[in-house]
C-alpha cells in the first residue's frame, strides 16, 4: 500500500486544516497492493478488550447502506490512548498505531492506524487547532453511526460517515467523523470537513485512500461488506474522550 500520509496531512496542517476538496481523494486504499510502510517507531498504548462490535448501516433518509454486511468473526481488540489521556478508541489487536509529532512545530499529535500487513489505513490527528474550508459539491452518504462518546463542548454529537461527493475534478471518497452538517446528501451542500470540535482542540480523522479511491460507486459499496471496512467503522464509532 501507497504511504502518502505525511504529504497529506502536512498539506492539511500548513493550510489551516482546509480538508475538504483537497483531501477528499489522497492517500492510500484499504486493501490497496501493499509498498513500504514509514519506518517509525511504534507507540502502542493498549489494554486488550473482547470482541469487535460493529455499529449497523444507516437507513435514514438520504442514505444507501449498500449490501448486507456479512457476518464478521469476532476480532481481539487492544484500546489505543493518545498521550494526553483524553481520547482512546478501540481496534484490532493484529492492527498497530504509532504517533508523529505533525511538521513545522504545530499543535497536537497524529496517529496512523496500520493492519497487520503494515498498510497505513488511517490517520487520526488529535490536538489540532485549525478549521474547515472548501465550496458546494453533490454528496451521496454510504452509511452513517452515532458517535457517542465524542460529544463536543457545545453538545454536537459528531457522526461517522462514509460518503462519496462530486465537484469539477470527479468523485472524492471520505469516511471519518465529521459534523452531522458534513453528511447532508444533495447538490450545493458544503463540502466534506473532517475535522471535530473537542476540548482540547479538536480531531481530524481521515481512512487513508488511494487516488482514485474505488473505480465506481459500486466498488465502494461492495467494499462496506468486507471485514476491514467492519474494523475501521467499529474503530472510529469506539471513539471516545474522558
Amino acid at each position: 500500500m501507497k504511504s502518502n500520509r505525511a504529504t497529506v496531512f502536512t498539506a492539511a496542517t500548513v493550510t489551516s486544516l482546509a480538508v475538504s476538496l483537497l483531501l477528499a481523494g489522497c492517500g492510500s486504499q484499504p486493501g490497496a497492493a501493499p509498498g513500504a510502510a514509514p519506518q517509525m517507531a511504534v507507540t502502542d498504548t493498549t489494554n486488550t478488550s473482547s470482541v469487535l462490535a460493529v455499529a449497523p448501516a444507516s437507513s435514514a433518509s438520504g442514505t444507501s447502506a449498500g449490501p448486507t454486511a456479512a457476518k464478521h468473526a469476532p476480532s481481539e481488540l487492544k484500546t489505543f490512548t493518545f498521550p494526553d489521556g483524553h481520547i482512546s478508541f478501540a481496534y484490532p489487536a493484529t492492527w498497530t498505531v504509532r504517533t508523529v509529532a505533525p511538521p513545522a512545530g504545530l499543535p497536537g499529535i497524529e496517529a496512523i492506524v496500520a493492519d497487520a500487513a503494515g498498510h497505513d489505513l488511517l490517520s487520526l490527528a488529535n490536538g489540532v487547532t485549525a478549521g474547515c474550508a472548501g465550496g458546494p459539491v453533490s454528496r451521496r452518504v454510504f452509511d452513517q453511526a452515532a458517535v457517542p462518546g465524542m460529544t463536543a463542548p457545545d453538545g454536537t454529537e459528531p457522526v461517522f460517515g462514509f460518503a462519496v461527493e462530486s465537484y469539477g475534478a470527479g468523485d472524492a471518497y471520505n469516511m471519518g467523523l465529521v459534523d452531522p452538517r458534513s453528511l447532508k446528501p444533495g447538490d450545493g451542500v458544503p463540502s466534506w470537513c473532517n475535522l471535530v470540535s473537542t476540548a482540547n482542540g479538536g480531531l481530524f480523522t481521515r481512512v487513508i485512500f488511494d487516488d482514485p479511491a474505488f473505480p465506481n460507486r459500486g466498488a465502494a459499496r461492495a467494499w462496506m461488506a468486507t471485514d476491514q471496512y467492519a474494523q475501521l467503522k467499529a474503530l472510529l464509532v469506539s471513539l471516545d474522550y474522558s
